[in-house]
């Protein structure tokens, strides 16, 4: 029995590049992002809307490298529940405005999980994404 090594090693180094470009393109976690998730839990009760905010900034950045439908409704539960915390939390400079802007991220959300239901992970990602614009909007807002 004679062992081809080229007929391993080449689709091992595609599947690297490949996997390489995924990670790279759809802003895989990084070991920072480890690092972020460790200083939210430490920072806890303390500052509960700020703590609620990165966690959820740490979960949306997850869910866009999801590679299941599983993986990702882990991440967008998450999302979720920390949505709702900051909701309650909620931002004594502009009350009104930002419990509406938490109110079209949680609609935003739902048709995210619509597409998790549908079994549709792409469409449900780019619905994901799409609540980056609400983010970007309140946070230019307030200035944040």
């Amino acid at each position: 029995m004679q062992f081809n090594l080229k007929a391993v090693l080449i689709p091992v180094a595609l599947s690297v590049v490949v996997l390489s470009t995924a990670y790279i393109v759809n802003g895989a976690p990084t070991a920072s992002d480890s690092m972020q998730a460790e200083e939210i839990k430490k920072e806890g009760g303390s500052k509960p809307l700020s703590a609620a905010m990165k966690t959820m900034g740490f979960n949306f950045k997850r869910s866009i490298s999801a590679k299941t439908l599983d993986e990702l409704q882990g991440y967008v539960d998450e999302f979720h529940a920390y949505a709702e915390k900051a909701k309650k939390a909620g931002y004594s400079e502009d009350p009104e405005a930002f419990q509406t802007g938490v109110s079209e991220l949680l609609t935003g959300l739902s048709s995210v999980q619509d597409a998790i239901n549908a079994g549709d992970l792409d469409l449900a990602k780019n619905r994901m994404k799409a609540l980056n614009d609400i983010k970007k909007q309140y946070h230019g807002k307030f200035d944040v």
